[in-house]
């Protein structure tokens, strides 16, 4: 308990020192050089902005101008447009009064009618405001009844038309001529009246658009959210201002926009938005490590190495940004990382590592498309435990994605052939050479931390090991023993996307611990002498249960890598070897006593807890049990199989293992397959 405590608290004093570290490296390659400049003062020096930039004073000053030149907005006015009708038809009204006062009582028409007619005058002035001409006036005086009716109910429903639209000054005269017109083309009858409808309607009616304040100054305000919007992008490299110029308001702003202006207030603001950046990308990287690596990071070796590769290539990009903003460092750690953590924490970690020196390379945003490609590419190829580990396709791959990426961004931007050519070259030279840098630290980071990489492994495998050729001298039958059970155990491991190098391999080693006392093992006996039959069932239950503590002691010895180790100790898990506890149960019985405590020839280790040492448990019993039975038919192999199997299940020896039932069968299909060329006939040659 105590020594978890005191691991976790060693990861939690790594995670807050590096992120420490990080923000201090970025901070210092982050910040630019600063002027002692002020608005009125000479420039001594070519000023290039050091990345893109939003210009505020140009965004600000096209803003206005959109917001200034907003035309105004006028809108239909419904009380303008009902005052209207009712204009037309109170003109109409007053007209008809008019005319019913020229027929008198007698039905003759009233001779003197000068008084009526200049009293309709004076109500038109003061009912309508307007008083149409003479000469319209007596046509619609004088015109009949009929004719009356129908121009009053036509000149109305014109009105209700034009006013259903928004009209002003200039559009009104055209709608009043169009309606009229329709009217004369559709009652050619009336089309002598067209004319004083016309000079009617034009004189009673006004616009019934009207200046919207409001609305106007809304628009006005969109325009200018909208401008500043769209700001004004001053690319990198673009010369901010000469030697020698004055420092205008313009060039004043530009350089406080790029932070270039001298002053401490501005250091202590880039560093806050530098940590308060580096800290919220940690802390997303440290939710992932402790949800799904929590126990990969207990190996405090291993974690120191990662943490100093994690740091490298941050700290190379303070350097390396200068020469171009396209260098994929990160791939010396996405190397790194997934070969030791696996694919998925290769691409997540590398991202967060990425996003991490992103203010390096002024976010550029190639960078990021280039690295991300770069690193899905090289994680996802150097964690695959399946396939056999080339270096040279680990190097390519990720290289030839990388400038992939980086050809399609420039060839969909229309870039120039010296951009082209220059992205092209800094992405795959940097690509290439990080990982080859990699390649060739890891047998350090094997020496330093312990840990198991494909390089390792490919060292271990060779016969001429030290230990591999004590098993191959001093317990042959162990040594052909394990190099069958490698055979099964790499096989299985293929079957299911296990890690098939390090099945192998540490099948390789798993019975070394049988290098202190070989000659009690069955296999390593001459016909006839057993070892066990001078001894009582307790020694050599002592002697066999003890072989993983042997190995471990051995494999420390020879400083194997951990994951090796712990298979060594895992193997036989918490079981019994079946045959001496039966022959224990059976004299006692035979003495009549009560049989005796299982526990006591139990292995001493562990259950195993990965994939990979299930499968060098199953295949090391499977061999074991089809060679002392020496079965030949893969019928009875199998049953045997899944007998053995069953019996590991029932005993709670894969509970912590990771197998599903599904992998079960695949690696019984496995285990068969390998029999199967074991066993095939042979032609009979002639004697």
């Amino acid at each position: 308990m105590k020594r978890n405590f005191g691991i976790r608290f060693q990861q939690i004093m790594i995670m807050v020192l590096t992120t420490l570290i990080i923000v201090l490296i970025v901070f210092y390659g982050y910040r630019p050089v600063s002027y002692n400049l002020s608005v009125g003062s000479v420039c001594g020096t070519d000023i290039f902005a050091p990345r893109s930039f939003v210009d505020t004073y140009q965004t600000e000053y096209n803003a206005l101008i959109a917001k200034n030149t907003v035309n105004a907005i006028y809108i239909r006015s419904e009380s303008q447009s009902d005052e209207n009708i009712e204009k037309v038809s109170n003109f109409f009204t007053l007209v008809r009064q008019t005319r019913e006062l020229r027929i008198g009582p007698d039905g003759l028409p009233v001779e003197d009618f000068d008084d009526e007619y200049n009293s309709l005058k004076d109500n038109l002035e003061s009912v309508v405001g307007v008083v149409p001409s003479d000469n319209d006036l007596h046509t619609f005086m004088s015109m009949s009844s009929p004719a009356f009716d129908l121009i009053e109910d036509r000149s109305v429903s014109i009105t209700e038309i034009i006013m259903m639209d928004k009209v002003n000054v200039d559009s009104l005269s055209g709608a009043i001529d169009t309606q009229v017109n329709d009217f004369a083309e559709n009652n050619p009858s009336y089309a002598s009246y067209a004319s004083s409808i016309e000079n009617i309607l034009n004189l009673l009616l006004t616009p019934n658009s009207v200046y919207d304040a409001d609305a106007t100054a809304q628009a006005a305000e969109n325009a200018y959210l909208t401008a500043q919007q769209d700001p004004v992008i001053v690319d990198k490299g673009t010369k901010i201002i000469n030697s020698g110029d004055v420092i205008t308001d313009h060039t004043y702003q530009n350089l406080v926009d790029l932070e270039l202006i001298r002053s401490d207030s501005f250091d202590a603001i880039i560093l806050s938005r530098i940590a308060i950046y580096e800290i919220a990308i940690a802390f997303v990287m440290m939710i992932y490590i402790v949800t799904v690596h929590k126990n990969d990071f207990n190996d405090m070796r291993l974690t120191y190495a990662l943490v100093v590769t994690f740091i490298i290539p941050i700290a190379a990009s303070v350097y390396l940004a200068d020469m171009s903003t396209l260098i994929i460092a990160t791939l010396f750690f996405t190397t790194i990382c997934a070969t030791y953590m696996g694919i998925s924490a290769g691409i997540i970690i590398s991202l967060a590592e990425m996003l991490m020196m992103w203010p390096l390379y002024n976010f550029d945003s190639e960078f990021i498309l280039v690295s991300v490609i770069g690193i899905i590419t090289c994680a996802t190829w150097t964690g695959n435990k399946k396939h056999a580990y080339i270096s040279a396709s680990q190097i390519i791959l990720p290289s030839l994605f990388s400038l992939m990426a980086a050809f399609c961004y420039n060839w969909l931007l229309g870039a120039t052939q010296s951009v082209f050519i220059e992205s092209l070259v800094w992405t795959g030279v940097s690509a290439a050479f990080s990982i080859i840098i990699a390649i060739g630290l890891m047998p350090i980071y094997d020496l330093v931390s312990n840990a198991v990489s494909p390089v390792k492994l490919i060292e271990l495998s060779q016969p001429g090991h030290a230990l591999l050729r004590n098993l191959f001298i001093e317990a042959s039958g162990t040594y052909h023993h394990s190099m069958m059970v490698a055979n099964l155990a790499d096989a299985a491991a293929e079957s299911i996307n296990a890690d098939s190098l390090l099945c192998k391999v540490a099948a390789y080693y798993h019975d070394i611990g049988k290098l202190e006392n070989p000659k009690y093992f069955t296999e390593n006996q001459a016909e006839g002498v057993n070892p066990h039959d001078d001894i009582s069932i307790e020694e050599s239950v002592a002697i066999l249960t003890k072989h993983p503590e042997d190995g471990v002691k051995l494999a420390h010895k020879y400083r194997l890598p951990d994951p090796i180790v712990k298979i060594i100790d895992e193997h036989h898990g918490t079981t019994y070897p079946a045959y001496f506890y039966n022959k224990a149960v059976k004299m006692a019985e035979e003495a009549g006593v009560e049989p005796p405590d299982v526990n006591k020839f139990r292995y001493r280790g562990h259950i195993p807890s990965s994939r990979e040492s299930a499968i060098v448990m199953i295949a090391d019993t499977c061999e074991a049990a089809i060679r002392s039975m020496k079965l030949e038919d893969l019928d009875s192999i199998e049953a045997c199989i899944r007998k053995l199997i069953k019996g590991k299940i029932d005993q709670d020896q894969l509970i912590n293992s990771g197998l599903s039932f599904d992998d079960i069968e695949k690696i019984i299909e496995a285990f068969k397959q390998v029999y199967a060329g074991v066993f095939h006939e042979r032609i009979q040659y002639p004697e």
